[in-house]
């Protein structure tokens, strides 16, 4: 079966949509199992726990360079034999990360695990091509549930093998989920033509203007970087609230309560179905608001369990609730270009996502956990602004010619 880019079909299958899932979180929760397992590696590699937490760092970083330099390719290539490529590769790395033996190895691996883990960037926009315009909405929510499992379940699974087996089992477990993932995307996945007949160079060099031109681009870049950012902020500083008063808790409790936030991520159907009815520009305002709501109770209902249980559900909930919202409104700029427009996104998100980590440190450091929600609450505020209209009405524009026409 190839499905082309300018084709529309009647509907996907719901257990392609499964897969669909189950492979983004598989991937995606590459780039963040190296978070539970620092202090194991310091101490395999007899460096500070300090020092190694620059792994943490460059898979992000690689990650960043993947969706910049690799997704756009799901414009120019198959993007079947593109994924089933990519996965090959992370088999690859993951076994050079189980090996490693030194920092400087796992350096290098580690950045270069982030960016062939892009693959969940790719089949995003290829489930929005196979989608048909009435259920795309639908579909990019339940694909958004693996992404969100992915990245919050990645640190209790990585941080349970780590335990009892040691980190590097975790890197040869993960291998071996990716080549069953490999088996599973070459029996079931479509192929998919990219319409875009270009060269890489000047693929790369469309990013630029591509950006510059979608208003709805930039906007969407605004919001969802910014939501992310909060989300990051939050998730970022939870385990030092959890260690101190009232709480005393360890590390372990914040795989505990991410998995309150996994459970969040199912919300994101209904966002779907919301956005294929009311629109996006209503979904994403719900979205916000169910964020925004969540971080003014935590500023009090943060020192509370059950409350900072909710305060979580609700932040995973708005937060990927407007991923998809924003995916949905940068897909209706074009078929053709719909890998590169996600790539741009993803990158953007992830920035934000680094600023709000960054950013929540430094008020966690300062002013406590009221700071790190007084942050969040200033960014979803950005995030808000970018569905302001900008543009100045034409009646305005020619008030303003006649009045400096008759000061002349």
């Amino acid at each position: 079966m190839i499905v082309k880019d300018s084709e529309k079909t009647s509907d996907i299958s719901k257990g392609l949509v499964l897969l669909m899932a189950t492979v983004c979180g598989f991937t995606v929760a590459n780039v963040y199992l190296n978070q539970t397992l620092l202090v194991s590696m310091s101490a395999t590699f007899h460096i500070s726990a300090a020092s190694i937490g620059i792994i943490a760092t460059l898979a992000q970083i690689g990650y960043a360079l993947g969706n910049l330099l690799l997704v756009p390719l799901g414009d120019i290539f198959e993007r079947k034999k593109l994924i089933l490529f990519l996965l090959f590769a992370i088999c690859i790395v993951l076994a050079l990360n189980a090996l490693s033996i030194n920092k400087a190895w796992m350096m290098v691996t580690s950045l270069a695990l982030g960016i062939v883990t892009v693959v969940p960037q790719i089949i995003v926009p290829l489930a929005a091509n196979i989608a048909s315009d009435h259920n795309r909405g639908k579909v990019l929510g339940n694909v958004a549930i693996g992404l969100v499992c992915g990245i919050l379940g990645a640190r209790l699974v990585s941080g349970f093998i780590d335990v009892h087996f040691g980190w590097r089992m975790v890197y040869w477990t993960s291998a071996v989920a990716t080549l069953f993932m490999i088996f599973l995307v070459y029996v079931y996945f479509p192929r998919s033509k990219g319409g875009n007949a270009t060269s890489y160079k000047h693929l790369l060099m469309s990013l630029g203007p591509l950006f510059i031109k979608e208003r709805a681009l930039q906007k969407a870049c605004v919001s969802q970087g910014m939501m992310f950012a909060s989300f990051s902020a939050f998730w970022t500083t939870l385990v030092f609230l959890l260690h101190t008063h009232p709480y005393s808790y360890g590390s372990d409790m914040v795989g505990v309560i991410g998995l309150v936030g996994i459970a969040g991520a199912f919300a994101t159907p209904i966002i779907g179905r919301l956005i294929d009815t009311k629109g996006e520009k209503f979904a994403s305002l719900l979205c916000m608001s169910i964020s925004l709501l969540a971080f003014i109770g935590l500023i009090r209902g943060g020192y509370w369990l059950p409350g900072l249980i909710l305060g979580a559900l609700l932040i995973t909930v708005g937060t990927q609730a407007n991923q998809v919202a924003c995916q949905f409104t940068i897909f209706q700029l074009g078929e053709e270009k719909r890998s590169r427009l996600n790539g741009l996104y993803m990158v953007s998100t992830f920035l934000g996502g680094s600023l709000g980590s960054y950013v929540g440190l430094l008020a966690w450091t300062k002013w406590q956990w009221n700071g790190v929600c007084a942050i969040a609450i200033l960014m979803i505020a950005i995030s808000c602004c970018s569905l302001i209209p900008m543009k100045i009405p034409k009646k305005t524009i020619g008030n303003l010619m006649n009045k400096k026409g008759s000061n002349m």
